[in-house]
């Protein structure tokens, strides 16, 4: 499978189930911008993402709205937030179903997302992946799954544990307690 090929059955399938999204070109490569509606613990009900096609390979990012970046910036808590997304990082293996009870594709851990905020100086917490397209050509639906349902649901569930260590309202091990009830 190719770029243009990748970008295409992409565009698709956010096509076919309704996500909204604009084509877009950053820094001279393609790009689709995703907005995922119906978040409900998230700051805004919703998610932002971002897919670039790169030669070889797609990258996946998922990240909260601009409110969340804006209280990144002005949070004091933020070694407490950089060892939660530590504890996430090292604890967190999501394994993808098909929302059917397999009647698609058996579960599995298919990608290693990796939860971060940029360096940027734009204050996003982020969960990326990288997708090389021979392995999006052997996994399709369980890949658009993966960057439309799973990457999504995952930064949803994050979010009181994330805001709560951000805003001072959770210390650390209550966070890590509420991910290990809720997640793990």
């Amino acid at each position: 499978m190719k770029n243009l090929e990748a970008q295409h059955h992409i565009e698709n399938y956010l096509k076919a189930y309704n996500i909204r999204y604009i084509k877009d070109v950053d820094s001279g490569m393609p790009c689709m911008n995703i907005l995922y509606t119906n978040c409900a613990l998230c700051a805004g009900g919703m998610l932002e993402g971002c897919i670039w096609f790169f030669k070889d390979l797609m990258e996946v990012r998922t990240y909260f709205n601009q409110n969340a970046a804006e209280w990144c910036r002005t949070s004091s808590h933020i070694p407490e937030l950089m060892r939660l997304l530590n504890f996430i990082n090292a604890s967190v293996w999501p394994s993808i179903t098909d929302g059917m009870g397999n009647a698609l594709y058996t579960p599995s851990c298919l990608y290693t997302p990796r939860i971060y905020m940029t360096e940027d100086d734009c204050y996003d917490i982020t969960l990326t992946s990288v997708i090389p397209y021979d392995f999006y050509e052997l996994a399709p639906l369980e890949t658009e799954d993966y960057i439309t349902v799973c990457c999504p649901e995952l930064l949803n569930i994050f979010s009181p544990a994330i805001f709560g260590v951000l805003h001072g309202r959770l210390d650390v091990e209550q966070a890590i307690r509420y991910i290990r009830k809720n997640i793990l």
